[in-house]
C-alpha cells in the first residue's frame, strides 16, 4: 500500500471551490447604510449597521485567508503534477 495518495481530481475541485468562495467574498458589496431604517426600531437598526461594519472587516480577513489557502493548493497541485510526471518518466525509462 502506498504511503501517500493524492487525488488530483479532488485537489482541482478544492481549488475551484476556493476560487468561487474567494470571488464571492470579494464581490459582496453590502454597505453599512444599505439597509438604513428598514428595520423600524432604532436599536435594531443600530445593531444591523454595526454588524454590517464588522462583517466587512471580517469578510476581508476571511477572503485573504481563503486566497492564501487557494494559492497554496495551486502550488501543491503543480508540484505534485511535476513530481508525478517525473516518477512516471523514471519508471518508463527504467523499463526500456
Amino acid at each position: 500500500m502506498p504511503d501517500l495518495i493524492v487525488d488530483g481530481e479532488a485537489l482541482r475541485t478544492s481549488i475551484d471551490s476556493l476560487s468561487r468562495v474567494r470571488d464571492e467574498l470579494g464581490n459582496q458589496m453590502s454597505g453599512r447604510d444599505e439597509n438604513h431604517d428598514i428595520f423600524g426600531q432604532r436599536d435594531l437598526n443600530k445593531a444591523m449597521r454595526d454588524f454590517a461594519g464588522d462583517w466587512k472587516i471580517h469578510r476581508t480577513k476571511i477572503k485573504d485567508d481563503v486566497s492564501k489557502l487557494h494559492d497554496k493548493l495551486v502550488e501543491m497541485s503543480e508540484t505534485w503534477d511535476e513530481a508525478d510526471g517525473e516518477m512516471a518518466k523514471s519508471i518508463s525509462t527504467e523499463t526500456v
